[in-house]
């Protein structure tokens, strides 16, 4: 029996370690695996604020027109009527007024293999088509075409038709299709 009792403790102990406490040392060690990976993220998401901090401290050195100006440039939603409305008036300047306006389909990253990747970020851009038709001069429809040129707002031709009209007036239709974007 003396024998016995040793090795009943020494059988229990073995057990109690491995039912028991090396589980609960296995589990602390996933504990602290997960608090090492929750420390680079705090790490991380400090540094990124202090990032963030630095460019929003530089956004306010910039005046609030040059801050419009990028926002009309390529911003950050689409606004269709906005679109058309900036177009007209462009037109307007030129006495030109645009008729069979139609709008593209939106274009986004995930619905569209054409969205580009910008900056550093890779941030994906979306884009829309607008086509209209104008009645123009050749003289007209050049210098409505220079002012879509140095407007704001991003603007690719995309396509260009023209009918020729009656020569004794000098007007001409004009189709094109536009492309612009803006940030997602």
């Amino acid at each position: 029996m003396r024998t016995l009792l040793p090795l009943i403790l020494l059988v229990a102990a073995i057990g109690l370690f491995v039912g028991y406490t090396n589980n609960a040392y296995q589990g602390s060690k996933s504990v602290a695996a997960e608090t090492v990976s929750y420390d680079q993220a705090l790490t991380t998401a400090g540094k990124l604020k202090s990032q963030r901090d630095q460019l929003l401290s530089k956004r306010a050195t910039f005046s609030t027109d040059d801050v419009q100006k990028l926002e009309r440039m390529l911003p950050d939603n689409v606004d269709n009527i906005r679109l058309i409305i900036d177009i007209n008036n462009i037109a307007a300047r030129h006495g030109l007024t645009l008729k069979n306006v139609s709008l593209g389909t939106v274009s986004s990253a995930s619905t569209a293999r054409s969205a580009v990747a910008v900056g550093a970020s890779g941030d994906p851009v979306g884009s829309v088509n607008l086509g209209f038709t104008v009645t123009a001069s050749y003289d007209k429809f050049l210098s409505f075409l220079a002012d879509l040129e140095h407007s704001l707002r991003v603007v690719d031709v995309e396509k260009l038709n023209f009918k020729i009209g009656d020569i004794k007036i000098d007007a001409n239709d004009y189709a094109l299709t536009i492309r612009t974007y803006w940030l997602h």
